[in-house]
């Protein structure tokens, strides 16, 4: 779709400036990946789906309030629902919602930009989401497309700038996979072409498996009465039916159902040679989008990204750890902040 094809330009040409900026200025620095990542992707999300170009002061602000405002809201209040009452006693509570406010005044700024550029006649031509959003009847007041472009952004930035980075570290840690890589793109004219191998496909899909976007997985409210199967595994106690009654709220965490055993041999290994002829529960097993009609949304332009990320810098550069972060669990995702990698160009 065009709109894929603008992310992929736009890919391009953030990742250029990137390139330039952080790699090849400062030759034999590593840099943090996560963070490095999560930036990169939050311009190329400013620029593509909403034609704006974001500040390095705007992107130092959106990471601190996002990752402020969503451990309240989507972590603490979960826990602790109380919370949501106190925010003129708990001073945490309170520079949560001052978060939130921040961020929407964020979108505010976007929408506005936008608006000056239709007054001047230089936005796009092209449909971007910024202007359906603005000449779509589906909203009825202004601070429903405020919210909508706040989503969209908190949606999109960390979780592709996270699956970005941890495959990187993964192929710092499997340098056989780069040079397979290589070989199998050997011949193939651009970097449009090398994202578009089914050795990239094969990579980012590992990618997505062992180290899932947004961890939590998902959740759904059941429609009906289901019944279950009992599982009659040989040599293994069976376990017996039961019955998820209607209305029930159903959790699906990525983590365990990406590693389980009973789909993926070796699932701790980074193997993207396991999707050569994957079997049918190993392909049904995978759904870092979720599926459904309450799945993401934003999927095709972040699979979009991750490939075109991915395949210049594994193509180009061979990458080294110089420092490990451990690992640990934001509201949403599961990360290795403070990982730094050493980039060298092949």
């Amino acid at each position: 779709s065009q709109h894929v094809k603008r992310m992929k330009s736009v890919c391009y040409e953030q990742l250029d400036e990137w390139i330039r900026n952080t790699i090849d200025s400062e030759q034999g620095e590593p840099f943090d990946v996560f963070r490095e990542m999560t930036k990169l992707t939050l311009r190329i999300i400013s620029r593509a789906a909403f034609e704006y170009d974001v500040t390095d002061s705007q992107i130092d602000m959106f990471i601190t309030e996002t990752d402020i405002f969503l451990r309240e809201v989507l972590y603490m209040q979960r826990v602790f629902p109380w919370r949501k009452w106190c925010k003129n006693v708990i001073p945490s509570v309170r520079r949560g919602y001052q978060a939130s406010s921040n961020v929407a005044d964020f979108a505010k700024e976007v929408l506005a930009s936008y608006r000056g550029k239709v007054k001047l006649g230089v936005e796009s031509s092209e449909d971007t989401l910024i202007k359906i959003l603005e000449n779509s009847n589906a909203f009825k007041a202004e601070h429903e497309k405020i919210s909508e472009i706040a989503a969209f952004f908190v949606a999109g930035f960390e979780s592709t700038g996270h699956t970005i980075a941890w495959t990187l570290i993964e192929l710092a840690k499997n340098p056989d996979v780069v040079e397979e890589y290589r070989r199998q793109i050997k011949g193939l004219p651009n970097a449009n072409e090398w994202a578009n191998s089914d050795c990239l496909r094969r990579i980012v899909r590992e990618g997505l498996r062992l180290h899932p976007a947004v961890i939590v997985g998902s959740t759904r409210t059941v429609g009906k009465d289901i019944h279950t199967k009992s599982s009659k595994k040989p040599g293994s106690d069976s376990s017996p039916g039961f019955i998820i009654p209607k209305g029930a709220m159903v959790w699906m965490p990525y983590l365990p159902m990406f590693r389980s055993p009973d789909h993926y041999s070796d699932p701790d290994k980074f193997d993207p040679s396991r999707w050569i002829d994957p079997s049918k529960g190993a392909e049904d097993a995978l759904m870092p989008f979720s599926v459904g009609r309450r799945n993401c949304v934003g999927q095709s332009l972040a699979n979009a990204e991750i490939h075109a990320v991915v395949a210049r810098l594994a193509a180009e550069y061979n990458f080294e750890i110089k420092k490990e972060g451990d690992v640990n669990a934001d509201c949403l995702t599961l990360n290795k902040k403070g990982t730094w990698l050493l980039a060298k160009k092949t």
